[in-house]
């Protein structure tokens, strides 16, 4: 295994210093489901880590254009309304939880009978329209519009809900999980179980292809070295396998399917305190969609025994811990605050996982893309996050690197 930053995990990243007293924040992948995340669950259990439950779903705090609204009030006819929701929506909301998007696409979920196979939906006139077309089309409501505004396919997003749907997720997700100790101790315990044979600081620089074996050149404590395989398994994100140097060049196909999987890129902003003020004030810590600068907020390390705690934080790409910190202090309705510690992990700035989620395909791409991106070319196959149906981290790189395992063994 060749792993070219010096650590595993990729995206996948726990922050214990500078913080104190034993605390930890994971600044990359947050959290995993309670449902859909079937292949990640196994290995959890087989590697003996110990998930805790999360509460960042809990007495949520909801912003629409600067105003804040708790879930009790998001179920509230009369405030649905004055929000700007049209009657159909303001039914909708007022007997279910967040996502309205799930009115508008949930007549078309049972078109996917294969949810590997989105093209055979019948649905591909709606690859041509973004989802926010989608929406005005289907009598949106000028609120909702705006709300969900989506300049990816709607025929991918539609497609991401039926997923979903046939792995028993809701969403937003209810009740979803961390490890204790940080969701790094996953690809690290991996590792381990492999020992000498994972070498950290190692970036491929090229893949030669050939048809009885493959070639893979890559730098190791500054000399340039190669391995020759039967089989590999690319698992670097997307960004990054499209500026790989690899003769033959990948097919015409491969490489359009590698060049146009679009991802987003944001920061993890992570807030000590020296102490759990907001229990005390009775406020709320979980917040979605209170500033471009906190995006969304809550606490984890609780059950590390010190007066001191942790709030994390996801901030657009561009914004630093302080700016996080001057729009928590802005928004904050309580009474006290201590916070001595603000960090900020940056992932535009890391040259090997600065891709963070992959986002919705743009119109008249889906089955251009899929299944291409995860199709083996040759004696070459490929996993990770982009490499499965559904775009969520851990899980798609567990099955997408099961699924690869696969094509060898068949091979």
């Amino acid at each position: 295994m060749l792993e070219a930053a010096g650590r595993t995990g990729g995206h996948v990243k726990t922050l214990h210093g500078p913080l104190q007293d034993g605390l930890y924040a994971d600044v990359g992948a947050e959290h995993f489901n309670e449902n859909g995340y079937d292949r990640c669950w196994s290995y959890i259990r087989e590697l003996d880590l110990t998930p805790l439950f999360c509460h960042d779903q809990e007495n949520l705090i909801q912003f629409i254009k600067g105003d804040r609204y708790t879930t009790e009030q998001l179920h509230d006819r009369r405030i649905l309304e004055a929000i700007g929701y049209n009657r159909r929506e303001v039914d909708y909301l007022a007997e279910h939880f967040r996502d309205l998007k799930q009115l508008y696409v949930a007549p078309y979920l049972d078109r996917f009978t294969d949810v590997y196979q989105p093209a055979k939906a019948g649905l591909n006139e709606l690859d041509q329209l973004t989802f926010t077309e989608f929406l005005k089309r289907e009598g949106a409501s000028a609120r909702a519009v705006d709300q969900y505004a989506e300049g990816g396919s709607a025929l991918a997003v539609i497609w991401h809900y039926a997923i979903l749907r046939s792995r028993g997720v809701p969403e937003p997700p209810l009740r979803t999980y961390r490890l204790q100790g940080g969701n790094q101790l996953l690809p690290d315990t991996f590792a381990r179980k492999l020992g000498e044979r994972v070498h950290l600081n190692a970036p491929v620089i090229a893949i030669e292809r050939g048809k009885s074996a493959i070639r893979v050149r890559y730098r190791e404590l500054g000399q340039e070295k190669s391995l020759d395989a039967d089989h590999v398994v690319c698992c670097m994100n997307a960004y990054m396998l499209h500026k790989l140097s690899v003769t033959p060049a990948w097919p015409e196909w491969k490489a359009y399917a590698i060049e146009n999987v679009g991802y987003d890129m944001y920061s993890r902003v992570v807030f000590q305190s020296k102490s759990a003020f907001w229990l005390q004030d009775g406020v709320s810590p979980n917040w979605r969609g209170a500033d471009p600068a906190l995006r969304e907020l809550w606490r984890m390390a609780e059950e590390v025994a010190t007066p001191r705690a942790v709030l994390v934080a996801t901030a657009i790409n561009g914004a630093s811990a302080a700016d996080s910190l001057r729009t928590f202090r802005r928004l904050y309705t309580g009474k006290s605050e201590n916070i001595e510690l603000s960090l900020i992990q940056e992932w535009s700035e890391d040259p090997w996982a600065r891709a963070c989620e992959r986002v919705y395909s743009r119109p008249g791409q889906l089955n251009k893309i899929w299944p291409a991106r995860a199709r083996p070319v040759g004696r070459v196959h490929f996993a990770g996050a982009y490499a499965d149906n559904l775009r969520w981290g851990m899980e798609a790189a567990c099955r997408s690197a099961v699924r690869a395992a696969d094509e060898i063994e068949s091979a």
